[in-house]
């Protein structure tokens, strides 16, 4: 369970701006605004080291490939509820906790950025696994103005293998994912959602993530950080 503690400081930094804010043109600022999306070294606290008193499941030697049974949606509705009690930030505020984001340079086009970003993929063995334009059939349905918005998916097969033999579940979160837009000033962005194991397998649970695993993840997770780098400085 998230502590009131670490709840409180992360408001307190929203509320006083300790996160920088967008950086303008100068490109300093630029790219120390997009080096926040991503935490290098070793994180500052491991939680595995302090247990904080709660059950929780035994040791367990799962066999590969299989679900779990799964929580009931009145479970799953009062942990989040209990979770939210000490929850300071809107929902908004929510999903920009959850999602790494980077500003692309001022003067690149919206197909320099994606030429970047598979150009980079394919150098570090992320295969393409999927692209969508929403954009499009908005234009087409809604509105002939609407900012240009692309999906583009990359995978590390074999890590996704071995992910999925710890847990199936963990499907719903693959293959990694990519968003390309442009803001309402037109600035064009990249999204993808922040996933860490570093801080994600922090529970004092005993069935952690085997340790080749974990850092075939890490790795994922730092590729994807190079993509979208790459792409938002033009970078081939």
């Amino acid at each position: 369970m998230i502590s009131k503690f670490v709840l409180s400081v992360a408001a307190v930094s929203l509320c006083l701006g300790f996160s920088p804010a967008v950086a303008e043109d100068d490109e300093d600022a630029f790219h120390a605004f997009n080096a926040q999306t991503y935490f290098r070294g070793t994180p500052p606290i491991d939680h595995r080291m302090e247990p904080n008193g709660m059950p929780t499941r035994p040791k367990e030697d799962p066999k590969k490939n299989t679900m779990l049974e799964p929580l009931s949606a009145e479970a799953k509705m009062k942990m989040m509820q209990t979770l939210m009690q000490t929850n300071p930030f809107s929902l908004r505020d929510m999903m920009n906790m959850m999602v790494a984001k980077k500003k692309a340079l001022p003067g690149l086009s919206f197909d320099e950025v994606v030429e970047s970003l598979n150009s980079k993929a394919l150098n570090l063995n992320m295969r393409p696994v999927g692209h969508t334009t929403p954009y499009e059939i908005l234009r087409e349905t809604f509105d002939p103005e609407s900012p240009r918005l692309e999906f583009f998916s990359y995978c590390d097969l074999i890590t996704m293998r071995k992910i999925l033999d710890y847990s199936l579940e963990f499907s719903a979160f693959l293959p990694c994912r990519i968003a390309v837009m442009q803001d309402a000033e037109g600035q064009i962005w990249l999204t993808t959602l922040d996933w860490d194991v570093r801080w994600l397998d922090g529970s004092p649970n005993p069935n952690r993530m085997p340790d080749e695993l974990r850092e075939r993840a890490i790795q994922v997770r730092e590729n994807i950080e190079a993509m979208m780098e790459a792409a938002a400085t033009g970078d081939f």
